[in-house]
């Protein structure tokens, strides 16, 4: 009996300087806190696979349901009324975040070998002088997990469902290529939701002279284990008149290219056993993927709409992963005169099944 307890003593003496270890140095890799900030630019531009995962999984096991759920005091909390139309769609409350959840990164440059790995990737088929529309998001995927895993976090990395991307292009981006520019990444809100905590943070891209040239709003959901698991009404169905429909095929190392030119490593669209360690029975391309597919091959198809056509917006929903190797049609409407505006959708072949739905447009901004 003496030896048993001997044994368990070490193996728990063990366990808890592992634990003391690697708590340290996630503490040190925290790249945003409120006693240390680090702006200098090498954060942002490159990271390691292994500190994406370390700090991913570090978060994860703080985050856990059994240590910690992402939530917010209910005091903190702005109600919301059930009869309104955010109510309606489950949400319950929301809180608007400090200022300090922001991270400013000056002097930024253009990540060549990456930009030409990304155009690869998506099959660009636009000026290749010029940058693609989507490439400035990958220059925040080290700013979410900045944020992610600092020590104001509320919401989990690992596991978070991408709802909604809106990106604003003001003016031709080339000039980015050319110099250093900035970029800035706030936390902007958080709802609380029957299915879990849901955020939404806007990135920015200064050029020179401090112009802005992009920006993007990206909502994210962290689901609740426990989550009411009651339907939400449906939104309005978009409904259109196709004018056109374009195949799009995605590989089976879709995922594996898109990670090594955005830095985005997140498993479930790596490989078949990194996607099943999250619940997914095989790889599913990322959705600012298939995102930027669907934008290239619309502006390609529609020059005289979109070429050189500024400011440029577009919004897409995310309804469900493409799973890897796999092919969707997407179907998009006549752009209109005035403003360009399309309507677009990606689908699956056969049951029609909505992969994304969104619309781009030039000119002022839609008021929703």
């Amino acid at each position: 009996m003496w030896l048993v307890f001997t044994v368990l003593l070490y193996v728990a003496a063990v366990v808890v300087t592992l634990a003391v270890i690697l708590d340290y140095f996630y503490r040190r890799l925290r790249l945003n806190s409120r006693s240390k900030r680090n702006p200098t630019q090498k954060y942002i531009e490159s990271h390691s696979i292994a500190r994406y995962y370390f700090c991913a999984l570090m978060q994860a096991v703080y985050m856990s349901p059994g240590v910690f759920y992402p939530s917010i005091p209910s005091d903190k909390l702005t109600y919301v009324d059930p009869a309104s139309p955010e109510g309606r769609q489950g949400v319950t409350g929301k809180f608007y975040p400090s200022k300090d959840e922001k991270i400013n990164t000056k002097e930024c440059y253009m990540r060549f070998k990456e930009l030409e790995m990304y155009k690869k990737v998506i099959g660009y088929r636009g000026d290749p002088c010029k940058i693609p529309p989507l490439w400035m998001s990958s220059y925040f995927n080290k700013a979410i997990l900045s944020l992610g895993s600092s020590e104001f976090s509320r919401a989990r990395i690992l596991g978070m469902v991408h709802l909604r991307q809106r990106v604003t292009i003001f003016q031709d981006l080339t000039p980015l290529m050319r110099g250093h520019f900035s970029v800035s990444f706030l936390n902007e809100e958080y709802k609380m939701t029957r299915r879990g905590l849901e955020n939404t943070v806007r990135t920015r891209v200064w050029g020179p002279n401090d112009i802005l040239m992009w920006e993007a709003l990206v909502s994210g959901l962290s689901v609740s284990p426990k989550r009411d698991k009651t339907k939400k009404p449906p939104p309005p169905k978009v409904d259109f008149t196709i004018y056109r429909e374009v195949e799009i095929q995605a590989s089976s190392n879709t995922g594996m290219l898109i990670a090594q030119a955005t830095e985005d490593y997140q498993p479930q669209h790596l490989t078949w056993w990194t996607a099943k360690m999250v619940g997914f029975r095989s790889p599913i391309a990322h959705g600012l993927w298939s995102m930027a597919v669907a934008v290239d091959r619309i502006m390609d198809k529609e020059k005289e709409s979109f070429q050189d056509q500024y400011p440029l917006h577009i919004d897409v929903q995310f309804k469900r992963p493409l799973v890897l190797p796999g092919t969707a049609l997407l179907q998009y409407d006549k752009p209109k005169e005035s403003s360009s505006l399309t309507n677009f959708k990606m689908v699956k072949p056969g049951s029609l099944t909505p992969i994304l739905i969104g619309h781009m447009h030039t000119g002022e901004s839609l008021q929703e």
